[in-house]
């Protein structure tokens, strides 16, 4: 299945750039369960990424946390099972979307909700197959500034036609938008103006799919004032990515990034060593 990749995204070219060096060895998949649902990591790549793209990061720090000036980095999509169908969170750039998917037996059909975290075109640069929706049966869901924002999206968007849904994600202290049972939308702003992060809860577990709150795990938890150099809103990004560390830490919530190295999905905690900074420890089933 061939899939078109949005090229004309400059974010995602910068990100392109900055995955430096040969791929690592990980599986393609991880899969894990949050009450009634399976979900599945679905890597892309799994890379390093270079300092270059920090900003905010002292040479102290730098020297501390990066100091062979290389980080772990991934590209990834996340599938969600459920009782009442397939659910996809992203696409990636689509290059090995339909292979990890079938992997854990989705084909493109059976995807049911796409729920967009933002536009940059390694998110959604599996959109279109051939010039047509990838996921044919698929109602898509992306927040309103984001739609409003992304012309390149919007030209892949409108495929879908109807389909297409416009969801407007609330705030974290509310516990976000419900947009289907059991996942909530929530607005973490600043890396796109529309950023969105998906709150998914079964039978009393949850688990926060968080797309680009982090893009260089070793210095951004430690750190998580570091931003990078293709966020929109570097002091939004910023804010957004300390709120909701702090509130997946006093809640007890793992989360999930599509830039963090396999597998992808952990647990939050705050760094005893770090004050202000979180540990992430990532799950082994």
């Amino acid at each position: 299945m061939k899939f078109e990749v949005l090229a004309s995204v400059a974010a995602a070219m910068t990100f392109a750039l900055a995955m430096v060096g040969p791929a690592l060895a990980a599986d393609d998949v991880f899969r894990t369960t949050v009450g009634d649902l399976k979900v599945s990591m679905l890597s892309e790549a799994q890379r390093e990424g270079g300092i270059d793209i920090l900003i905010g990061a002292s040479d102290q720090d730098v020297k501390k946390f990066i100091p062979s000036g290389k980080y772990l980095n991934a590209v990834a999509a996340y599938l969600v099972q459920s009782p009442e169908g397939a659910i996809l969170i992203d696409t990636g750039y689509g290059t090995n979307l339909e292979s990890n998917m079938r992997a854990v037996g989705v084909s493109p059909g059976d995807v049911r909700h796409l729920l967009i975290t933002h536009s940059h075109g390694d998110h959604i640069g599996g959109l279109l197959n051939d010039g047509r929706p990838a996921f044919p049966n698929a109602d898509v869901y992306v927040a309103k500034l984001e739609y409003e924002w992304s012309s390149a999206m919007r030209e892949s968007l409108d495929k879908y036609g109807q389909s297409v849904k416009i969801i407007a994600p609330g705030e974290l202290t509310d516990g976000g938008a419900e947009i289907l049972p059991g996942i909530r939308a929530i607005a973490a702003y600043g890396h796109t103006p529309g950023h969105t992060v998906y709150l998914l809860e079964s039978k009393g577990e949850r688990l926060l799919i968080w797309g680009d709150l982090t893009h260089a795990m070793a210095i951004q938890m430690p750190r998580p004032g570091v931003t990078v150099r293709y966020d929109f809103d570097t002091e939004q990004a910023a804010a957004s990515r300390k709120s909701v560390l702090e509130y997946l830490s006093r809640n007890g919530i793992p989360a999930a990034g599509m830039h963090v190295p396999y597998p992808g999905i952990g647990k939050i905690a705050p760094d005893l060593e770090n004050p202000g900074g979180y540990s992430f420890e990532p799950l082994t089933k």
